[in-house]
């Protein structure tokens, strides 16, 4: 029995810290309103304009600005407080879900407010993310570090299993405007929570002085110079790119494969969550390990072909199964992603660099504007599928031509 309570002790240390514990409340509020922008604003693109290629387009807005926004949410994590800094973004969110919430319900909803409106989205969570994923470190030890990162990402993982079947739900009973209504209130409830974090972290006193553009271009150095941090945002950059994309598109699975609607589209965003989440706690309970580039890339290998199972299923049972595992694996090679990066990172350029790694994520929607396309052209399995070879490929290559990773 000392041996059990000693692994749990180990698997949930980083909640020793109290701040953390305020962070990881945040998070998950804040996760579980993302999910409902995403599927909130997927689905409205697809009852207005029955289109792929406009959820492609939607997916575009919502987080392609992140690649122009992102380096300015880093060069912010690194001049100011990061505690404020969320705090003051994630406030702003809450006023653009209300807006989008009010256009909805007075039917005044257009398809170019709608287009505004995820530009405005993605562009505030790029400038939060850098800061949120470097906060991490600012409340955590180095001895609880890799914890934090696991826990902070199973807390994400929780929104992801909790927020979707609600939104569906919400989506049934109260219209397509109560996603955005929900998202507001959430967003309230994770600024009020970063306020409970202590002034004092660990970030570093120093305040980044001169030109900001400058600073910004200090922070590509910083990622240029070390192979090995590259080489983690490189890997985060090919899976973004051709791999994640498939997420908004599972309503078009729902619909036209499946035929399980919005209720089915709920249930099989979520499935990947709880994988997640099993995922998470399989990393929180076996601990430190070594090898863990070579561990990162294997797991990242293994998603792509889960992957591929999923886009060509015609059976639900056998698609929620996919995407449990798929969301086991990915967890596990995202966690370890974010840990190195973490790890190797001084801290003087932690958000510029975390900035980069979240411009990274943003290529996601840039990514699904071409799966779009080939899916209105070839449907969803072909359009799905041709992605997921493309890039568990290129993941294979990876693990052959990026030593430095492989030897973290």
């Amino acid at each position: 029995m000392h041996g059990l309570q000693g692994r749990l002790r180990i698997m949930f240390v980083a909640f020793e810290q109290r701040d953390f514990r305020y962070l990881a409340l945040s998070t998950l509020s804040l996760g579980t309103a993302q999910w409902a922008q995403q599927i909130g604003l997927t689905w409205l693109a697809l009852q207005m304009t029955s289109s792929a290629i406009e959820v492609g387009i939607v997916s575009a807005f919502s987080a392609g600005p992140g690649v122009i926004a992102a380096p300015i949410g880093g060069y912010l994590a690194d001049r100011f407080r990061r505690r404020t800094v969320l705090v003051w973004t994630t406030a702003a969110s809450a006023i653009q879900a209300a807006m989008l919430a009010v256009l909805i319900v007075t039917g005044l909803i257009e398809l170019w407010q709608l287009y505004a409106l995820a530009i405005a989205g993605g562009i505030l969570q790029a400038i939060t993310q850098p800061a949120r994923q470097a906060f991490v470190y600012d409340v955590s030890t180095d001895e609880t570090l890799a914890n934090a990162v696991a826990m902070n990402s199973a807390m994400q993982s929780l929104a992801r299993v909790a927020g979707p079947p609600a939104i569906g739900a919400m989506i049934g009973f109260f219209g397509t405007a109560a996603p955005f209504t929900f998202m507001a209130i959430a967003k309230v409830i994770a600024m009020l929570l970063t306020l409970c974090i202590g002034n004092e972290t660990r970030q570093s006193r120093a305040r980044l002085e001169g030109n900001p553009f400058r600073q910004i271009v200090e922070g590509l150095n910083a990622v240029g110079r070390d192979r090995r941090i590259l080489g983690l945002i490189v890997m985060w950059g090919i899976v973004s790119l051709i791999i994640f994309p498939y997420v908004p598109f599972l309503a078009v699975v729902s619909e036209d494969v499946l035929h399980t609607g919005n209720a089915g589209y709920g249930l099989l965003s979520s499935m990947a969550g709880w994988g997640a989440i099993l995922g998470l706690m399989y990393m929180s309970w076996w601990g430190d390990f070594v090898h863990k580039g070579w561990a990162m890339i294997l797991n990242y290998v293994v998603y792509g072909l889960v992957l591929i199972v999923l886009a060509f299923s015609t059976d639900f049972a056998l698609s929620l199964a996919m995407l449990v595992l798929a969301g086991f694996f990915s967890s596990i090679s995202n966690t370890l992603n974010q840990t190195l990066l973490q790890l190797i990172t001084d801290n003087h350029v932690r958000g510029r660099v975390m900035s980069i790694w979240q411009l990274c994520q943003g290529l996601q929607p840039l990514g699904a504007l071409p799966m779009g396309l080939l899916i209105a052209y070839a449907g969803p399995q072909i359009g799905i599928g041709a992605f997921m070879v493309a890039g568990t490929l290129a993941m294979i290559v990876y693990g052959f031509v990026w030593p430095s990773v492989r030897r973290l």
